[in-house]
C-alpha cells in the first residue's frame, strides 16, 4: 500500500496562521534534514526541540535579489525511531504560517530527496508499524474532523483505546458463548453432558445484546428516508465517467479520451451496502475548458452546482495527489479520496484504488461509499460511535445475535439445547462482524476505507 522513503507534507490547515508545521518521516530523515539546514551542521541527531535555519531555494524571478540560499529561522522537533508517531525517525519544522513559506520549505525537502506524502500516509505508517490499532487510526481522522465536544470526546475514546477494548471484550464474550454451543454439538449424543442449557444461553445472549445496544446508542437502528447524493469530482480524464458506468454496471454515459467530453451532470441510483445512493457524474473541473465555449462554461457551472448540493464527494485522481482547483474544499462533508485507473503501471500508492475497466476495487469502494453515506445521513450518534463502519458492523452483529436468541427462546424451559446447530450459525456470523472491530480481521479493503478519508499531512 505504501512506498518506502522519506515523506513530507504540511501538517497544519491551509491558509495563513502564526505558525505552520511541515512534517517529515522515514528512514533517512536525518540525512534529508542535513541537506536543507544551513546551521547547525551536521543536523541535530538528539531528540528534542532545536533552533535551526532552513536553506531555501530562491524563487527564479527573485534570483538576482536574494542570496544563493536564503535562510529561514525555524524550530525543529526531532523524534527518533522507534519512539515517534510513525515508528521511524521523524521531524516537524515550525515555520511562519504562510502558504508561500511552507511551499518553499517543501520544495527544499523534495529537492533533498523526500517525496510528497500521500493522504493519511503518516498515520498509515504508524498503523503498519504497530504504533496504532485500526480503531485508533480511525480516531485520528475523527479527531481532525470533530466539530462538537461530543464528537471530540468520542474520537478521544477511540484514540485512547477504550472503545476498542469494549469491542474486544464483547467479541471474547461471544466467542466463549459460541464455544459452549459448539461443545453441545460435539456431545449431542450424550444426554448427561450439557455444555450450556437454553436458560443460561439466553442470559448470556441478553447480556451481549445489551452491551451491543449500549455501544450503538439510542436510535442507531432507525431507518432514514434521505438518499445521500454522491458526486464524482476531479479533473478532466480522471476516469470519472468510466467509474460511473462501472458502478451502474451498464454503459450510461459517453466515455472518451478527449478532455471535456462530459458536460451534463448525470445522476443515477446505485445500490450500496445498507441502502441506496444517488451518484452523479460531472464535468471535470478545469478553467481552461470553461473558457473554450459557452457550452463548456455551462457544463462547468452545472458541475459546481452539483458539488455544492452533494452530501458526499469522491475525489478521483489517477495521480493520487488530490490537490489543485479540481478538488474544491469540501467543508464538513465526507470525502473519499480514490485513485482511479489503478491498472496503469508505475502508479502511486493510495489507500483506496479502483480499476473501473475490470471492476477491481469496486466492492471496497461501495463499502466506503456506504460508510460516508451513513455519516452524511446524520446517523453519527457522536456520543457513542463516530465511525460508520463500526456502527454497521455492530448493527449486523446485533441482527445475527437476535436470530440466535430467537432460536433459543422456545427452549427456555428445556434442559438440552436441541437445536445447537441452528443457534451456532448466526453466532458465527455475529462473531465475524465483531472480529473486524476487535482487530482480528483487517482485510485490505477495510484498511483502504480507513485511510481513504484522510487528508495529506496526517
Amino acid at each position: 500500500m505504501l512506498l518506502p522513503g522519506v515523506i513530507a507534507a504540511v501538517a497544519t490547515g491551509p491558509g495563513f496562521a502564526r505558525w505552520a508545521v511541515v512534517r517529515l518521516s522515514g528512514q533517512g530523515t536525518l540525512d534529508t534534514l542535513a541537506r536543507i539546514l544551513a546551521s547547525p551542521r551536521p543536523a541535530p541527531a538528539a531528540p528534542g526541540v532545536h533552533r535551526v535555519r532552513v536553506a531555501l531555494p530562491p524563487p527564479a524571478h527573485h534570483a538576482r535579489l536574494l542570496p544563493p540560499r536564503p535562510e529561514l529561522p525555524a524550530l525543529l522537533a526531532l523524534f527518533r525511531a522507534p519512539r515517534s508517531y510513525t515508528g521511524d525517525d521523524a521531524a516537524e519544522l515550525f515555520v511562519p504560517g504562510s502558504p508561500h513559506v511552507t511551499g518553499r520549505v517543501l520544495s527544499a525537502l523534495f529537492a533533498a530527496g523526500a517525496r510528497p506524502a500521500q493522504p493519511g500516509e503518516f498515520t498509515a505508517r504508524a498503523f503498519l508499524a504497530g504504533r496504532l490499532t485500526a480503531e485508533q487510526a480511525e480516531g485520528v481522522q475523527a479527531l481532525v474532523a470533530a466539530r462538537t465536544q461530543a464528537e471530540l470526546d468520542a474520537a478521544g475514546r477511540l484514540l485512547s483505546g477504550s472503545t476498542g477494548a469494549r469491542f474486544r471484550t464483547l467479541a471474547d464474550d461471544l466467542a466463549a458463548t459460541l464455544a459452549l454451543v459448539e461443545a453441545g454439538i460435539d456431545f449431542a449424543d450424550q444426554d448427561d453432558v450439557v455444555a450450556i442449557g437454553p436458560a443460561a444461553l439466553l442470559a448470556r445472549l441478553d447480556a451481549i445484546l445489551a452491551e451491543t445496544d449500549a455501544l450503538l446508542g439510542p436510535g442507531a437502528a432507525e431507518a432514514h428516508d434521505h438518499r445521500p447524493a454522491i458526486a464524482l469530482v476531479g479533473p478532466p480524464n480522471a476516469g470519472k465517467s468510466t467509474l460511473f458506468n462501472a458502478l451502474l454496471a451498464r454503459p450510461r454515459v459517453v466515455v472518451s479520451p478527449e478532455p471535456g467530453t462530459t458536460r451534463d451532470s448525470i445522476s443515477e441510483t446505485i445500490a450500496i451496502p445498507g441502502g441506496q445512493a444517488t451518484l452523479t457524474d460531472l464535468a471535470g473541473l478545469d478553467d481552461a475548458i470553461a473558457a473554450r465555449s459557452r457550452l463548456d462554461a455551462a457544463g462547468q457551472a452545472a458541475a459546481r452546482r452539483a458539488i455544492d448540493a452533494a452530501d458526499v464527494l469522491i475525489y478521483c485522481d489517477p495521480d493520487a495527489r488530490f490537490e489543485g482547483p479540481a478538488f474544491p474544499d469540501p467543508g464538513p462533508r465526507p470525502v473519499i479520496r480514490l485513485r482511479t485507473k489503478a491498472d496503469l503501471p508505475g502508479g502511486p500508492p493510495a489507500p483506496l484504488a479502483v480499476c473501473a475497466l475490470d471492476g477491481w476495487g469496486l466492492d471496497a469502494l461501495r463499502r466506503a461509499i456506504a460508510d460516508a453515506a451513513d455519516l452524511a445521513r446524520g446517523r453519527a450518534h457522536a456520543e457513542h460511535l463516530v465511525i460508520p463502519r463500526h456502527r454497521r458492523a455492530l448493527a449486523d452483529a446485533r441482527a445475527a445475535l437476535a436470530d440466535a436468541r430467537a432460536e433459543t427462546a422456545p427452549l427456555a424451559g428445556s434442559r438440552q439445547l436441541t437445536n445447537a446447530e441452528r443457534v451456532a450459525a448466526p453466532l458465527r456470523d455475529a462473531l465475524d462482524h465483531l472480529a473486524e472491530l476487535a482487530g482480528r480481521i483487517s482485510p485490505d479493503d477495510v484498511i483502504g476505507r480507513i485511510f481513504a478519508t484522510f487528508c495529506i499531512g496526517k
